[in-house]
């Protein structure tokens, strides 16, 4: 794949919230040579993202005084923004004034909803990407691009450990909905039918402890703890098989697909969308039937006879970038 040339390149990087992903892809631009401003419109506190959601005026001054600083830069080479849907027209009409040089990038993880819905804002772009191919074939203003895997599960995949595999089949999400908690529950009696070892671990934020509290569900086996990077590749390090549930209303391919493949690891999923991709290999990757769940038994115990290495290369961080930046 062509290398993206950042050496030197002045990046503004705009985002919606700071996660792990979000701050490893900071790092690896800096790593290519780019040199990178990065802005959120949330910050990282409960009290914040519950005026937020309740759009009280503290919240609005918030993003106004952030705004201003973005202003006091100018003549960037890139603006690569996440989301988007967050700003008015002023905000674009004023950065592309201040960086009329400037390419004005814009990418996706998360489908098109009432509640995420950024068709108004794509005009105001030179490239629009999403994760979600459906999206991409009903709005050909936007391309497809497939998600990544942070390196360090490539190194998990060339490195062959000797670690004892404790767990058969492992899950590590967000509570969502019970959609999802009934499927991790029904996941847990199959594999105990067929004395299959299987792990999950449900993160429940605070946020949505309060929804579901306000709805009157409980969410009984989740836990308030968000596991660390490092403790998430401790489980992949002692698993062969990772089950996934995207969000039903999303065609797009979680990142957790690609940290899967991208550690030589089997996937199990209920997106049937996987099937269309290059990398679609059924000794990798089973999917699961929601109308009817049964899990492939031979497929948790077996182990794949090719490799899976030369065609999940593409999916790496870099390439990400690369793709990005084409």
């Amino acid at each position: 794949m062509k290398e993206a040339n950042l050496l030197n390149n002045r990046i503004l990087y705009i985002n919606e919230e700071k996660s792990h992903y979000d701050t490893r892809l900071v790092q690896k631009l800096k790593e290519l040579g780019a040199i990178v401003d990065s802005f959120h419109t949330i910050p990282e506190t409960v009290y914040f993202r519950i005026i937020n959601k309740l759009k009280l005026p503290s919240a609005t001054n918030y993003l106004t005084n952030l705004t201003n600083q973005i202003f006091l830069k100018k003549n960037y080479d890139y603006i690569l923004i996440k989301l988007g849907i967050q700003f008015d027209s002023g905000f674009f009409t004023k950065l592309r004034e201040l960086n009329p040089s400037a390419t004005f990038i814009n990418f996706h993880w998360d489908s098109i909803r009432p509640d995420y819905d950024y068709l108004k804002t794509i005009k105001y772009f030179d490239k629009v990407f999403s994760f979600d191919p459906k999206d991409c074939l009903n709005h050909a203003e936007i391309k497809y691009l497939p998600l990544f895997y942070l390196d360090e599960y490539e190194i998990f995949r060339r490195n062959k450990t000797n670690k004892s595999k404790e767990i058969d089949v492992l899950f590590i999400g967000n509570w969502r909905n019970y959609e999802r908690y009934n499927l991790v529950k029904t996941t847990e009696n199959l594999c105990k039918r067929s004395q299959i070892r299987f792990y999950y671990y449900l993160h429940y934020s605070i946020i949505r402890q309060i929804r579901a509290l306000r709805k009157g569900i409980i969410p009984y086996e989740a836990k308030h703890k968000f596991l660390s990077h490092d403790e998430i590749l401790n489980f992949f390090s002692i698993t062969n098989t990772v089950i996934d549930f995207p969000s039903s209303f999303q065609t797009g391919l979680t990142i957790r697909t690609f940290e899967t493949l991208g550690a030589g690891k089997k996937l199990i999923t209920t997106n049937k969308s996987i099937i269309n991709e290059p990398f679609y290999n059924p000794e990798y990757i089973n999917i699961l039937d929601l109308n009817n769940l049964i899990l492939d038994i031979d497929f948790i115990r077996n182990t794949p006879t090719s490799p899976i290495g030369e065609v999940i290369n593409n999916y790496s961080i870099k390439n990400y970038i690369n793709k990005l930046f084409q």
